[in-house]
């Protein structure tokens, strides 16, 4: 089994663990996050780092910045938003946007405006892939992207990319609603016109919805079961009839045990309803 990155046989080893614990409890108790002591390595690392960086500002050890994070809520954001997810890219996990528009999309009736949810959204490529697709339907259609991180949220409105992220778009979607500008990549303002987005904490409210389709990707990962668990549950409630609610793959176990109903879109793709829905 690999050991831990804060893993270490001596006393500093042992109080770098010490301190990632404290933060790790810190943070599930403000903020749902951190998975608590259970936090994979990855995580830890990541803690670990904000708080040595925190000690050198003020001249403390790691541990003791972890003993001030009760009364220090800046601390504890800074460690919150380095755990935000990082990796984000239009297009993102193809098979399922294209059972979107060959096995749901089709369902819906054409008079139907469609209200989509990217819960978790980062810095805005997901929702605006989903506006994408939507946009080429000719269909009605909002698209709502929630984020906690104020920075990712200015970073989505602003809708201004490296061409690299949008490098497993469709060259269609690209000509359509991209343009090429100094070397970025542009969301056209059409597209901006119906996708909007609002710094939201999942863990202690969600968007009132009526959504057909909600898009909870790679959060999971960063939140303790209790508070997790219950998010995915107050998603799902938001759906509309017949609405679906796609996660990453990992992911479709955790939200089985948390009670949602699986359904299965396609040989390849599995979503999820409210229970008993």
């Amino acid at each position: 089994m690999a050991r831990s990155p804060t893993a270490g046989g001596g006393p500093g080893g042992r109080a770098a663990e010490r301190a990632v614990d404290l933060a790790l409890v810190e943070l599930e108790r403000r903020f749902g996050l951190g998975r608590s002591l259970a936090a994979p390595g990855w995580v830890r690392e990541r803690v670990l780092g904000v708080l040595s960086a925190v000690g050198e500002r003020h001249g403390v050890s790691p541990l003791a910045a972890a003993e001030r994070l009760h009364d220090d809520r800046e601390v504890a954001e800074e460690i919150a938003g380095a755990l935000r997810v990082g990796e984000t890219r239009f297009y993102r996990d193809p098979i399922i946007w294209e059972a979107l528009v060959s096995s749901v999309l089709t369902r819906i009736p054409p008079d139907v405006p469609i209200a989509g949810l990217s819960a978790g959204c980062s810095t805005g490529e997901e929702a605006y892939t989903l506006g994408m697709i939507l946009a080429s339907t000719g269909r009605r259609f909002s698209v709502l992207g929630v984020d906690r991180a104020p920075a990712a949220i200015d970073a989505a409105r602003e809708a201004v990319y490296s061409p690299e992220a949008a490098e497993q778009l469709p060259p269609a979607l690209v000509q359509r609603y991209c343009e090429q500008k100094g070397g970025a990549l542009h969301v056209c303002q059409k597209l901006r016109d119906v996708v909007s987005f609002e710094v939201c904490d999942l863990v202690h409210a969600v968007p009132s919805g009526g959504f057909q389709i909600i898009f909870f990707k790679n959060v999971l990962l960063y939140l303790a079961e209790p508070a997790g668990d219950a998010v995915a549950r107050r998603l799902a409630a938001e759906l509309g009839q017949g609405g679906l609610l796609f996660s990453a793959a990992s992911e479709a176990p955790r939200l089985c045990s948390a009670g949602l109903t699986p359904v299965r879109v396609n040989a390849h793709v599995t979503a999820f309803r409210a229970p008993g829905s």
